[in-house]
């Protein structure tokens, strides 16, 4: 009798921990014929974690430019624009998103750079930042503590299509 006492309760408790999983962020990418653009969606919980209180709308920009870089792979910076920043809802939990545009460097191709973000994840060590193409969600690739480096390729089905 204790042991299925034991199993339900085990039970119960693991049901509520994984009901309540904490959220993560997303990077959406979208390759252009000579810029790159990103949708990065961060939830506020997670955020207001790494950031030690609640954040608006207006930080948020401020704060992503602070976490994020782009890089050619030879190591020149891209330049990065905050474009829009709104409050979006996903799956129960409230999130900060913005757009931004992603330039690279003179003579450098938009279809490869790399991702530097540790938004969030410098502070909460478990939280994923997961990087997807825009046009069908792809997975590129994922960051979490420590690692907050990314190569991003444009996949295959769109260089060809960007040949064209």
């Amino acid at each position: 009798m204790r042991f299925l006492v034991a199993c339900g309760l085990w039970f119960a408790l693991a049901g509520a921990a994984l009901a309540h999983r904490a959220p993560n962020s997303v990077v959406r990418i979208a390759f252009g014929a000579d810029r790159v653009h990103a949708e990065v969606m961060v939830p506020r919980s997670e955020l207001e974690h790494a950031m030690a209180g609640a954040q608006d709308a207006k930080s948020f920009g401020a704060y992503l430019l602070q976490h994020m870089r782009a890089e050619a792979p030879d190591g020149a910076r891209w330049e990065i624009r905050v474009r829009s920043v709104r409050e979006a809802s996903y799956l129960d939990h409230d999130y900060l998103s913005a757009e931004l545009e992603l330039v690279p460097p003179r003579g450098a191709p938009p279809g490869r750079f790399v991702l530097i973000d540790d938004a969030v994840t410098h502070e909460v060590r478990n939280h994923v930042v997961w990087v997807v193409t825009r046009q069908d969600d792809e997975l590129i690739g994922a960051l979490q503590y420590p690692r907050s480096r990314l190569t991003v390729e444009r996949p295959a089905a769109t260089r060809t299509a960007a040949a064209r």
